[in-house]
């Protein structure tokens, strides 16, 4: 009988149990806030590798229907990173949203307090050059940073990575930038150009004169290659495995290289990469430097494009390895990349459409992907800057750092 009644008071032990743990866990689900819905999407489809038109650079995403809906947001813990990257060279490629680029990091780098190396000569400092187009770089081409080397740049240089490691502090990453070669022949063509544009088809007739392939390198003529550091004295070569060996090189010095035609998408992965913020890779929607002309997009025939490809192969080779490697380094992130992507995007269209608008304070909550910050009327003033002010914004960063130093 004894044994009975143990029995049965251990049987209701366990009941009385198992309702605690089921009443607990119900009021623990129920008490969950609604996220926005642009928080949760989950993004799985593959990326054709192939297309060259997969997203607009100005795409933006889903918008909230509602600010309540973003108010609502519940801080979810962020993904472990280690230490941001606070030291980096980005290799500035004329015409390949080089300079929306240029804005995003000369942002980070002064809110960062990091020591620019800002160019010498005041010519150069004007058209934000610094090492271009010669490569040669040394310390005193930068202005006076005493006792500190540099761990900044950004203004037009060609990449010469033993001369800016002397430069730049122990420790530099690098960050390039590629456009597909076609799509950049067409928009620098007309840059600073105008006599060409009065030609009904002066890109065709450009092509079809073929006149500058004999040289080792143009601004049409393989000028992303040797702007990210390609060798003059291998442009001519006939190699194809050498040219290849030497691409797989260079691109071996890069952390990060961004690709144009998937620009967000790039800075998404060059956060993840630099353990940086989404605040950090914020962006105005703003266009710089659009050309006006519909000249830029008239068809080319099959062989004024086989001729771009032959005056331009290392150029053609050199985005394919870069291009392949950047989807390769995506697919690794995994699916989530794909939800931080479309997180950003509308982060971004929400924080330009409150500078563009109402102005003023705002407070963004966090979220899955994003830690709670704040932006202010002097924040949206300074997203209308161009790159010339971001310039001058790091070169003061130096100035107060030397006052310090005094």
């Amino acid at each position: 009988m004894a044994r009975e009644f143990m029995f049965l008071a251990f049987s209701l032990s366990c009941v009385a149990i198992y309702m605690s743990i089921s009443f607990l866990s119900g009021w623990k689900d129920n008490s969950t806030a609604v996220k926005p819905e642009f928080a949760n999407f989950h993004i799985t489809q593959r990326v054709d590798e192939t297309s060259t038109n997969r997203m607009s650079l100005t795409q933006t995403g889903y918008h909230p229907t509602a600010q309540s809906n973003v108010t609502k947001l519940v801080p979810a813990s962020l993904p472990t990173c280690g230490r941001p990257v606070t030291n980096f060279v980005f290799i500035k490629v004329h015409k390949t949203a080089s300079g929306s680029t240029f804005m995003v990091l000369a942002r980070f780098g002064r809110n960062h307090g990091m020591t620019i190396c800002y160019p010498k000569r005041h010519r150069k400092a004007i058209h934000n050059q610094l090492s271009y187009p010669s490569g040669k770089l040394t310390k005193s081409d930068c202005r006076p940073s005493p006792g500190r080397k540099y761990n900044l740049i950004i203004h037009h240089s060609v990449m010469n990575k033993p001369a800016m490691d002397r430069v730049m502090e122990p420790g530099t990453k690098y960050i390039g930038i590629f456009r597909e070669p076609l799509n950049h022949f067409r928009s620098i063509f007309f840059w600073k150009n105008k006599i060409s544009r009065r030609n009904k088809n002066p890109l065709g007739a450009f092509l079809n004169r073929n006149h500058d392939r004999k040289r080792s390198y143009s601004k049409h003529h393989n000028f992303q290659a040797y702007t990210m550091g390609f060798p003059k004295r291998l442009m001519a070569s006939k190699n194809e495995s050498q040219i290849y060996e030497t691409i797989r090189t260079i691109a071996g010095w890069y952390s990060v290289v961004l690709i144009t035609e998937y620009w967000e998408e790039s800075l998404v992965l060059l956060r993840r990469k630099f353990c940086w913020r989404l605040y950090d890779i914020l962006h105005t929607t703003d266009r710089l430097h659009a050309l006006h002309t519909k000249k830029e997009h008239i068809p080319l025939t099959t062989e004024q494009k086989q001729n771009h490809r032959k005056m331009s192969n290392i150029d053609y080779m050199m985005y394919d390895y870069l291009n392949k490697t950047f989807w390769q380094r995506v697919t690794n992130e995994g699916p989530e990349f794909w939800e931080e992507v479309k997180y950003y995007k509308t982060l971004n269209s929400e924080v330009n459409k409150h500078c563009n608008s109402v102005g003023g304070k705002r407070v963004f909550p966090a979220g899955k992907w994003s830690q709670e910050f704040v932006i202010d009327s002097t924040f949206c003033e300074e997203w209308k800057w161009k790159e010339g002010r971001w310039a001058l914004a790091c070169w003061d960063v130096v100035g107060k750092q030397n006052e310090e130093t005094k």
